[in-house]
């Protein structure tokens, strides 16, 4: 998911004042002002380390990718039926995601860069409206509860729900970022599962949702 070896290398592209001398359709340009020329320039950065995503202390390998299991608990049909609907219902349960490298946090590799937590869900996994997660269960499943999921950084403020609708030009970020990446390679974000009586006619069964992460960088 999160594994990467490059090598560094920079492309500078410029324009300057020894173009004056160039002849274009037969014509030679004097030398110009300073103030009329201007230079871009392009960098990239390619790196030899391999970072890791941790999901709760259990970082994922070149040959596993971590699986994390929030269990939220067991609820009587009497219990959710008595709720208002998009009401939360018991406890949250939460996992911490971040980098690491060599088995220490962060991700040295990334310079000043950034990484983010795609959360690659097709539409059909969630709904629309509410940001609810559909149930995934096939046979057996419980109608009337589905789980929310919220996002928190480094620990401060509150815990807000992610919108399926908020979405970056790559995706849905677990930062919340609206236009790429947006975390440090130290930075961590605390992922909550929150179970909310839903629309549907309350029913005993099982409730199973899942969230596929994938790590970027900028």
């Amino acid at each position: 998911m999160s594994n990467f070896k490059f090598q560094k290398t920079v492309l500078a592209v410029s324009t300057t004042a020894a173009m004056a001398g160039m002849l274009v359709g037969g014509q030679a340009f004097a030398a110009l002002p300073t103030n009329e020329q201007a230079s871009i320039e392009v960098t990239s950065k390619i790196v030899t380390s391999t970072c890791a995503l941790d999901i709760g202390g259990t970082a994922s390998s070149t040959t596993a990718a971590v699986k994390k299991t929030l269990d939220l608990g067991t609820f009587s049909v009497a219990n959710v039926s008595s709720v208002a609907l998009l009401t939360e219902i018991g406890q949250g349960v939460s996992v911490v995601l971040s980098l690491k490298e060599g088995g220490a946090a962060g991700c040295t590799a990334i310079g000043d860069g950034k990484w983010d937590v795609l959360i690659d869900l097709p539409t059909t996994a969630y709904n629309v409206d509410t940001n609810l997660l559909n149930n995934t269960t096939t046979t057996g499943f419980s109608g009337g509860m589905s789980a929310v999921i919220k996002r928190q950084i480094n620990g401060t403020g509150t815990p807000s729900h992610i919108k399926f609708s908020e979405r970056s030009p790559i995706g849905v970020l677990a930062s919340g970022s609206l236009t790429g990446p947006n975390l440090k390679p130290t930075d961590k974000v605390t992922i909550t599962a929150q179970m909310v009586r839903g629309y549907n006619t309350t029913a005993p069964g099982i409730y199973t949702a899942i969230v596929p992460l994938t790590v970027v960088y900028k």
